[in-house]
């Protein structure tokens, strides 16, 4: 992607001709349709820039001596053309992968030490939703430069506004927006490769990994991920408004009484099914990566702020979880896998959740369904608003679901929300896989240089070769044969990941990835190690020269005329 002057960007104000033009000027390869507001909003700006220079001209040495001249009149188009060129370098609509955040307007200067960001409004909005945009922007920003020019321009009432960098917000005139064109600084400018400068993994965060940046506020959702949260807390919020208006009891007397009896279990059953349509049961799923556990811990800290909140994880706990729960009073972050939980027995369950207004269970996959079952009813029983979160591997045909969690969970959810795409994975990573598990989803002309594929014909090569591997920085998973048992590297990430493949895994006549019945469990543990991947992936077929040149055949469909092969496993 390249820059472009802005002024040519704007000379034709017919939306499909300016699609076409801004994929020309920026050297995409991709069509791009913008909205009419956007082109609007851009041209209005531009011409109210237009219309400052032409009567308040300069030269390129920054003196304004034709204004003192003339009054006012028009400047020559010798001196017009010279503020055009402080158009130039403008990145438009430029969105940082993986993330989905985007930026209207980018100029970075060539060292990248000044940064002007300038965002569009076609209607007028509210002041604080302007200042958090710039704020938000800012974060992302800081990552590359201290000094950041925040303004955005709103087309409907022609006005102008600036961020400073405390976060004060305020109005401000047209002329202060060409000063800022006009710096020395942004003369000279980063024209291509902004890419470079923006790397996902700088702002996405493992809060697990990362507990000081989460409890710090250091990390930004996504848009789908704070559109999810603002459904749940708005969900939650009317939710106990109504509960205050109907000043019904929260623990159900007949859910307390004896369970033993076929009354009291009727009687449960017709108290769960009035609960089920009342009491929200979210539904959170996602394949690995997705950043389930930091929307469910976000969510933990803003439900925390009044109420006391359970965050149940599905796994052990790591030493990230046991920060943050030591630093958020008031919630409370337990392991499914805790004896000392009695979650199995009802009373275990109601004495468990008794104590807290909402229930988070993160990872809920991993859990027995009996312990859902228990989870479900004693929240339905207690009124207490539940959300559960798990991975039930809908990418991959080859891995099963978890159906009996699953089933338990939608006999109770009274919302559903999917998380789509993959924040953690880098692109390239996220579609070898596909087509790892399954070759027909191979991509062609992929770039699949974070890709390494090697071969050892023994386990005396495997270890060398491992060994040499773990010396240039991958993480082999799993370190040990009790790793996955033992939770290793749930909850993780690493920039790089190196696991091996022997002679127990193969391809099918449908060209998908398959282990032998002696390794039932090998595909989801292969997914769940590759999937802890951000930057590399190397993988190490051991004794298997079949499943080796199909890999290698995956690796290289980037290259013009090569064909997956189709070979049968040996």
């Amino acid at each position: 992607m390249k820059a472009l002057n802005l002024y040519t960007l704007t000379r034709t104000r017919d939306p499909k001709t300016f699609s076409a033009l801004l994929q020309a000027l920026s050297g995409s390869p991709w069509k791009r349709t913008c909205s009419v507001h956007e082109m609007l909003s851009l041209c209005s700006l531009v011409d109210a820039l237009d219309e400052h220079f032409s009567l308040h001209p300069y030269q390129e040495n920054g003196q304004q001596d034709l204004t003192e001249q003339g009054s006012g009149s028009a400047a020559p188009s010798g001196y017009r053309a010279e503020w055009i060129r402080c158009l130039d370098g403008f990145y438009f609509s430029y969105t940082i992968e993986h993330i989905s955040k985007e930026f209207d307007l980018l100029k970075l200067s060539a060292d990248a030490g000044c940064v002007l960001n300038i965002e569009l409004k076609s209607e007028a909005v509210e002041e604080e939703r302007i200042r958090k945009q710039l704020e938000q922007n800012r974060y992302y920003l800081s990552h590359i430069s201290r000094t950041i020019l925040s303004y955005t321009y709103v087309m409907e009432t022609d006005t102008l506004y600036y961020c400073n960098d405390r976060g004060f917000l305020r109005e401000c005139s047209i002329d202060e927006l060409a000063r800022a064109l006009r710096r020395p600084a942004l003369q000279d400018y980063i024209g291509e490769n902004i890419r470079e400068c923006f790397r996902a993994q700088d702002y996405l965060i493992s809060p697990v990994k990362n507990p000081e940046k989460f409890l710090t506020g250091r990390y930004f959702l996504t848009n789908q991920q704070f559109e999810f949260r603002r459904q749940i807390l708005e969900t939650f919020q009317d939710y106990e408004r109504s509960l205050k208006e109907s000043k019904e009891p929260k623990v159900s007397k007949d859910w307390e009484e004896s369970k033993d009896s076929k009354e009291s279990k009727e009687s449960k059953g017709s108290d769960d099914s009035e609960t089920r349509e009342t009491v929200p049961v979210v539904s959170l799923t996602g394949g690995a990566g997705t950043g389930k556990t930091l929307l469910m811990l976000d969510l933990a800290v803003e439900l925390s702020r009044k109420k006391r909140v359970l965050f149940l994880h599905g796994g052990p706990l790591r030493e990230g979880h046991r920060e943050i729960d030591r630093r958020l009073h008031k919630v409370s972050i337990q392991s499914g896998t805790d004896r000392t939980l009695s979650l199995p027995q009802d009373s275990g369950a109601l004495a468990a959740l008794r104590d807290y207004s909402f229930l988070l269970v993160d990872e809920a996959n991993r859990l027995p369904s009996e312990i859902i079952v228990r989870l479900t009813e004693a929240a339905a029983s207690l009124r207490i608003p539940a959300v559960f979160s798990y991975d039930p591997h809908t990418i991959l045909g080859a891995i099963p679901r978890m159906e009996d969690a699953e089933a338990v969970i939608a006999a109770h959810e009274t919302m559903q929300l999917e998380l789509s795409g993959n924040i953690r994975i880098n692109r390239p990573i996220y579609s070898f896989l596909r087509a790892l598990f399954y070759q027909k989803d191979a991509a062609p002309h992929s770039d699949y240089s974070c890709i390494d594929i090697l071969y050892a014909s023994d386990r005396h090569e495997e270890q060398l070769l491992t060994s040499y591997c773990r010396a240039r920085g991958y993480k082999l998973i799993p370190e040990n044969s009790d790793s996955f048992r033992s939770g290793e590297i749930i909850s993780q990430e690493f920039d790089k990941v190196l696991m091996v493949l022997d002679s127990r895994f193969y391809y099918d006549e449908t060209l998908r990835l398959c282990a032998d019945s002696s390794a039932d469990m090998a595909l989801p543990l292969l997914y769940e190690g590759l999937s802890r991947a951000k930057e590399r992936l190397c993988l190490l077929v051991v004794g298997n020269k079949t499943l080796f040149e199909q890999l290698l055949a995956i690796r290289l469909l980037c290259l013009p005329g090569t064909e997956i092969y189709q070979s049968q496993p040996e």
